[in-house]
């Protein structure tokens, strides 16, 4: 099983080569967790995405996690990290 820290940064590498290969050098070598202003847009954050599917084996956004809500790295990461079990989800409100 992947660590937290394992799924990050394969998340990162993930991202950094999507921007590259779209010929977003500029944005792939930047240091920020916001996935706008490193470069993606809906096209790019659905090529990520099935991506990480493929990887990952796992599509968080089937148990209720909005894909809307994805807004960092960091996100992506959490959404990641609940759905494969390497950290418990918090409580939500009804349980």
């Amino acid at each position: 099983m992947l660590t937290p820290t394992e799924i990050r940064e394969l998340i990162e590498r993930e991202a950094r080569a999507l921007l590259l290969d779209a010929d977003n050098d500029a944005a792939a070598a930047a240091d920020s967790e916001d996935l706008t202003e490193l470069g993606f847009n809906s096209l790019t954050l659905a090529q990520l995405l099935i991506e990480l599917e493929m990887q990952l084996g796992v599509d968080p956004f089937e148990e209720g996690v909005s894909i809307t809500d994805m807004r960092t790295i960091g996100d992506l990461a959490q959404a990641y990290t609940v759905a494969l079990g390497a950290e418990p989800a918090t409580a939500s409100a009804g349980a």
